[in-house]
């Protein structure tokens, strides 16, 4: 029996130390197999660490992003060799399209903004020109409204002030003054008017009060006139002023302002 025989001899303890041998052999051979891992895993991160830095160092700091989408692409060690070998030009292009794009919104809110400052220039404009407009139309009518109230003034001065002495010239002024339907009744009455006023030796004084244009449209204009006059006659009539309201209406005819209808208002 040799010495190997004598310490494999079968008893309890000899099989007791040879399965605590392939247990230690089996942990050894575990053991070895991740530390081969480890180190695969160590050579792959280191492989990954200098694409990161090849990458890093052809892009500005607001590409970062890009970098860790890159990264998280994992591509094999053949293809991270394929990219180093590539020219400048290639690594230049992400810069380029990541400035168009941080470009892009600033160009975009910098129309927007420049389109709303036309928008707004041109409706103040627009109601600037509307307000000038306005206050145009508002003068001229206000200047049309008074140059209208004055000419019935006038005309009812020249209407109600009759001189027996001057009866003839206060008709023809009355005619010169007036046109249409209210010219031609009066011209059909103008001598028994003037006989009228002659022989009764009628003398007025009238005071117009006031004169207040009611309605107005295009060259035409309806006037309400207040008046007082005092009568004198042949035949003793009281110097009581007497109140009168005229409702005129006055045209214009050609470059004059004339009276075409009177009436009496109560």
């Amino acid at each position: 029996m040799t010495r190997g025989d004598a310490q494999d001899d079968g008893t309890p303890d000899s099989v007791e130390r040879k399965r605590d041998a392939l247990a230690a052999r089996a942990l050894a051979e575990e053991a070895e197999a991740q530390a081969a891992e480890a180190l695969a895993a160590a050579a792959q991160a280191r492989a990954r660490a200098a694409r990161l830095r090849e990458r890093a160092d052809g892009l500005t700091t607001h590409d970062a992003v890009e970098a860790d989408d890159v990264a998280a692409d994992e591509p094999t060690v053949g293809e991270a060799d394929d990219d180093a070998d590539e020219p400048a030009g290639d690594e230049e292009r992400p810069e380029a399209v990541v400035a168009a794009r941080r470009r892009f919104p600033r160009t975009r809110w910098g129309t927007v903004v420049l389109t709303l400052t036309l928008l707004c220039t041109a409706a103040f404009s627009a109601a600037g020109a509307y307000v000038v407009w306005q206050h145009r139309e508002a003068v001229a009518h206000q200047q049309q409204s008074a140059e209208y109230a004055a000419a019935a003034r006038q005309i009812v001065f020249t209407l109600m002030s009759i001189d027996a002495a001057k009866a003839k010239d206060n008709v023809a002024q009355i005619l010169d003054n007036s046109t249409g339907e209210f010219h031609d009744e009066f011209a059909g009455a103008a001598e028994d008017f003037v006989k009228l006023a002659q022989d009764g030796q009628v003398v007025t004084d009238v005071n117009v009060k006031a004169a207040a244009v009611e309605k107005m449209a295009g060259d035409t204009a309806e006037v309400l006139v207040t008046a007082t006059s005092t009568v004198t006659n042949a035949a003793g009539a009281d110097k009581q002023p007497r109140m009168w309201r005229l409702s005129v209406t006055v045209v214009r005819d050609g470059d004059r302002l004339k009276m075409s209808k009177m009436e009496f208002v109560a």
